[in-house]
């Protein structure tokens, strides 16, 4: 005879199991949604994403009754908490600039390359997405933070107006955007795209030397 607590035991897991199951079928519905975003197809048909994500249209369904709940999901997963890449240590905030610009742009080229799939997703999307022009903005704002600490040396030696000014034309050079436009048509690889943005970075920041004198 089986005790009720070694039953409780076994319901608790099974239903940990079938929870676990769940997640990873959504999640995989999610992921072949924005692959199939990502290789061109904006509106991909349930029977596309049931396929990429190998699963049945029934299954589909079961999971996303209704075809605004996919929408909503895959909005969830670009949108994730803004993850921005950390600022200097200390110890380089006042060190050489070609050293920080080094450290920057290795810093940066990492994490534009992990978010392309997602940026290419949300492209698709945003312009009818309410939600995620507004992470965009909330994503840009913070990244330029960040910008203003590895290059606050520079930038504090300029006035309010003009380090404005800077703080976005810097940011902007190292958005996705101008990554994408190095990395491909054509193609170039990681290094040589880190190069030509490290070339980019230290022009600006010597024609802000150039402006202050």
């Amino acid at each position: 005879m089986v005790s009720r607590s070694t039953s409780g035991l076994s319901s608790a897991k099974s239903a940990d199991g079938r929870r676990q199951r769940t997640q990873v079928t959504r999640g995989n519905i999610v992921s072949a949604c924005i692959a199939l975003q990502n290789e061109g197809s904006a509106r991909p048909s349930a029977q596309q994403i049931a396929e990429r994500a190998g699963v049945s249209i029934r299954t589909l369904f079961l999971h996303f009754p209704e075809k605004g709940q996919l929408t909503q999901a895959v909005l969830d997963e670009l949108t994730p908490p803004e993850s921005i890449e950390p600022p200097p240590a200390k110890s380089v905030l006042h060190g050489a600039v070609e050293v920080r610009v080094a450290q920057f742009i290795d810093m940066r080229a990492q994490a534009l390359e992990r978010m392309t799939p997602h940026r290419r997703a949300s492209n698709a999307m945003i312009e009818t997405s309410p939600l995620l022009q507004k992470h965009r903005l909330r994503v840009r704002k913070a990244f330029r933070d960040v910008v203003g600490q590895w290059f606050a040396t520079e930038l504090e030696q300029v006035s309010a107006e003009a380090r404005q000014k800077w703080l976005v034309a810097l940011a902007t050079l190292v958005d996705w955007e101008m990554w994408q436009s190095l990395r491909t048509y054509p193609n170039r690889s990681i290094p040589e795209a880190k190069d030509c943005l490290t070339l980019l970075v230290k022009a600006a920041l010597r024609q802000m030397e150039a402006e202050r004198s």
